[in-house]
Formats: C-alpha cells, sequence, structure tokens
C-alpha cells in the first residue's frame, strides 16, 4: 500500500543548531507621525497661536456682521416696507401739504452787541467822539493855509506870559492880569484864542491851552500830510512840558487842532537862551516852523 507524501509546511523548520519551541512575536510597527507632529514644538505653537486668533477674528466678524443687520435696539431696526394703499374705485382723496413749521433762530446764534451810550445810534449818547468836539474826522480833506511859517514864542520874566495863536497866525505877551481878563471872557470850553502859552520863567512851562488837541511826535516821524497830523492830534496825549527839562529836543513834532478846527504840524526847530545843563535855565525862545490846513468846504 503506498503512501502519500506529506506537502511540504509552510512553516519554517529549525534547521541543525536552531532553537526549537515557540518564536516570540515581532515587534510592532512603530506608529505613523502626522505632519503637526512632526514639526518641531515651536512651530506647533506658533500654528496653534494663529489659528485661534483666526477663530476669534471670524467670531467678531460674525458678530459685527449680525449687529449691523439687527441694530442694537428698536430703533435702530429697519422698517420693514408696508405696501402702498391702492384706491380702486372712486376719486382720489385730494392731498394736502401740512404746513411748515416756522423756523427757529438757534439760541447759540451771535447776537447783536449793545451799543453803548455816546456810540452813534445809541440809546444814552448823542453820537459824539471822546475828542474835542473841535476835532474834525481823520479822513477829513484839507486845504493848506500857510506852509512852513517861521515863528518863535518867548518867556517873559516874572509873571508874564507869551502866547501864539496858530489860526491868526501871530504871537502876542500878556501880563497876568491881563491873561486873567482874557480868560474870564472866553467862551466856556474854548478859552481865549491863543493854543500855547509859554510862562514862569523858572520852568518854563508851555501849556496847551483848553479846547485843543496836540499830540507829541519823534523827530524822525517823516509824514508831512495834513491827515496823518490830523490822526496824530485826534489820538491827543500831549498837555504842557516844563522846558527846564529840556525833554522837547530840536525836531519834536507837535500836531495840534486848533479851537477852529484847523491842523497846525508845529516843527521846534531850535532854542534861544537858556542853560540845558542847570536847572532852572529853560530857553527864553522857541524856535517853530509851522504849516496850517484848513478844512475844505
Amino acid at each position: 500500500m503506498s503512501t502519500a507524501p506529506t506537502p511540504p509546511s509552510s512553516h519554517q523548520q529549525p534547521g541543525p543548531g536552531s532553537p526549537t519551541g515557540p518564536f516570540p512575536p515581532p515587534p510592532p510597527h512603530p506608529p505613523r507621525r502626522g505632519w503637526f507632529a512632526r514639526q518641531s514644538e515651536s512651530v506647533r505653537i506658533t500654528i496653534v497661536g494663529a489659528v485661534i486668533a483666526g477663530v476669534f477674528s471670524l467670531g467678531s466678524a460674525v458678530l459685527t456682521a449680525a449687529l449691523t443687520d439687527k441694530g442694537d435696539d428698536a430703533s435702530d431696526a429697519k422698517p420693514s416696507a408696508q405696501p402702498s394703499p391702492t384706491v380702486t374705485t372712486g376719486t382720489p382723496a385730494p392731498t394736502t401739504t401740512a404746513p411748515e413749521p416756522p423756523s427757529r433762530v438757534s439760541s447759540d446764534a451771535p447776537s447783536s452787541p449793545p451799543q453803548e451810550s455816546g456810540e452813534p445810534g445809541g440809546s444814552g449818547g448823542s453820537g459824539e467822539s471822546s475828542a474835542d468836539e473841535s476835532a474834525p474826522p481823520a479822513d477829513q480833506a484839507y486845504e493848506v493855509f500857510y506852509d512852513k511859517q517861521t515863528m518863535s514864542l518867548g518867556l517873559p520874566p516874572g509873571s508874564d506870559l507869551g502866547t501864539i495863536d496858530f489860526d491868526a497866525p501871530g504871537t502876542h505877551r500878556y501880563t497876568d492880569d491881563e491873561w486873567a481878563v482874557l480868560e474870564e471872557k472866553a467862551d466856556p470850553g474854548s478859552p481865549v484864542e491863543a493854543d500855547l502859552t509859554y510862562r514862569q520863567s523858572f520852568y518854563g512851562i508851555l501849556t496847551l491851552q483848553n479846547g485843543r488837541n496836540a499830540a507829541q511826535l519823534q523827530p524822525t516821524d517823516p509824514s508831512e500830510k495834513a491827515e496823518d497830523c490830523a490822526r496824530a492830534a485826534r489820538v491827543g496825549g500831549f498837555t504842557e512840558a516844563k522846558m527846564h527839562e529840556w525833554d522837547l529836543p530840536a525836531k519834536t513834532v507837535l500836531c495840534v487842532v486848533t479851537d477852529k478846527g484847523n491842523i497846525a504840524r508845529v516843527v521846534i526847530t531850535g532854542f534861544i537862551g537858556g542853560d540845558s545843563g542847570t536847572t532852572g535855565e529853560p530857553p527864553t525862545q522857541i524856535g517853530l516852523r509851522v504849516t496850517l490846513w484848513k478844512p475844505r468846504a
């Protein structure tokens, strides 16, 4: 009886000298690591931070869009469009337009400043300026009455006084008593005819009389126009000077509005007598060069 050969076994047979018995299972394959796991720790932290920032940005955008569509309160909600009623029969009713409310002036609008007393049109004044009534407007047109007339104002001894009237023009010497009589007879507000007086031999007081306006200008003032002199005189500032102090040097200019409303430009040309280095020695004569303008009619 024949025996069929035994099929070869798929299991390896131990060779000569090989250990016998059961074999240990082969070591498991290491788990496959993804792309993120293969990155370094710093790269993974950067990626996680970027993802978190993106999530917050997306959430903020969604929230903003939701608030924009719905509004924060009821007043922001968009009213739903309602179909306008359509009249199918009959005559359409006349439409009336409601009258517009009267316009209101804002309380913040600047109001007209109240006029002070003494200003033109004010309730409490006569419209006159604070300057002398005899002073004409600065923009008044003028014509020359005399031009660069040489004059001299002297200082009499004792209580006598010397005077000068630019309107005439002329000078005169008065005793103290004669001058007192003239002041008593003069009209109120415009005493005597003289514009300047020069008196008291110790001090040498040069005085502008009442009813006039005058300004002392610097010797370097170049203007010789009547309008400029009138404007300066209306501002005023000069009333008197003690000539023993010699504080009116040569070439000083005095602009004077006379009691007649004329404009005199008076230039001091020099001095005669006196001693500028000694107290109580004013000049005995003051040299002048005068131009007078009258308002043009």
